[in-house]
């Protein structure tokens, strides 16, 4: 099994939806972690804009042949391929089910993990700030993160601009200036030196607060198409996570039992996840959601 770090950059707001109306601040919220409570992007998002993109990656040829294929497997009885799942230049690395008694199912040669929150950008008097704590850093690879003594008190990147007090958001903590490492493989990105100079390490216990109070709320109405207005009763709020927000999570190739099929999965699946991440993951990408910059480390 290979394992390649997938680093998330958010163009956009990013709104992958938890399903249904909510009781609460906000009508449609976005899904959180069920333990830390923190926004993520889960890994069957990321895998299913990926394999949709994926067919759109291939020449022209093989992009017919997928797409037959595709019809074919969301069709209402699912018994009328074209070709075998292991002769589809995506199905043969994403995975596929056919129905029918003489249909094969197998599992993907690629797996998607969720990508969690690394930094979070809060708004300061300095300007933003990418929020992260050293739990989050550790998991990333970094070693020797400085950690803050209490809730009060936070860790800014040393510089020439490091204060000693700095807010976060509506809050104001004690500034202790320290080298703050990021992750060395984490340079795919042009972006990553820019939150690198303006990282921030708080305590464990107050990222989720920091995080959920910072989170983009939008007001949206429909429109009746009758008078072009606003339609009665139509009004709706959403959450977001805001633009600026970098997620890590994982992407394995299982070459283990797909070593015939794990090498040439990588370029495609490079290609794909480009095209995903320009057309946008999650909810809401013709309204200005969802754009990301990827980085998969090899």
């Amino acid at each position: 099994m290979k394992s390649h770090p997938l680093y998330l950059y958010a163009l956009d707001p990013t709104h992958i939806g938890a399903g249904g109306y909510r009781m609460g601040r906000v009508d449609l919220t976005i899904l959180r972690d069920a333990g830390s409570n923190l926004p993520k992007v889960p890994g069957s998002s990321i895998n299913g804009a990926t394999r949709s993109a994926a067919i759109y990656s291939l020449p022209e040829g093989e992009r017919q042949r997928a797409m037959a294929y595709a019809r074919a497997t969301i069709d209402e009885k699912n018994k009328k391929h074209p070709h075998k799942g292991g002769e589809d230049p995506v199905a043969r690395i994403f995975g596929y089910a056919e129905g029918g008694d003489e249909g094969e199912s197998r599992i993907g040669a690629v797996s998607f993990r969720d990508a969690e929150i690394l930094a979070f950008p809060v708004p300061t008097m300095l300007g933003p700030r990418w929020v992260t704590t050293a739990h989050l850093l550790e998991r990333a690879g970094c070693s020797k993160v400085p950690r803050p003594a209490s809730e009060e008190q936070l860790i800014a990147q040393a510089g020439a601009a490091a204060p000693r007090r700095l807010n976060l958001g509506w809050l104001l903590l004690a500034a202790d200036a320290r080298e703050i490492p990021f992750p060395e493989t984490a340079k795919g990105l042009p972006v990553f030196e820019h939150i690198r100079e303006r990282l921030v390490v708080v305590h464990d216990n107050l990222f989720p607060a920091i995080v959920n109070s910072n989170l983009e709320t939008r007001t949206s109405v429909s429109i009746d198409f009758e008078t072009g207005a606003a339609a009665d009763g139509a009004l709706f709020t959403y959450e977001a996570t805001p633009r600026g927000t970098l997620f890590r999570g994982q992407v394995d190739l299982d070459d283990g039992r797909f070593p015939d099929i794990a090498p040439a999965a990588l370029p495609l699946l490079e290609k794909a996840l480009s095209l995903a991440c320009t057309l946008g993951l999650g909810a809401m990408t013709t309204r200005g959601f969802g754009r990301m910059q990827f980085a998969l480390v090899k």
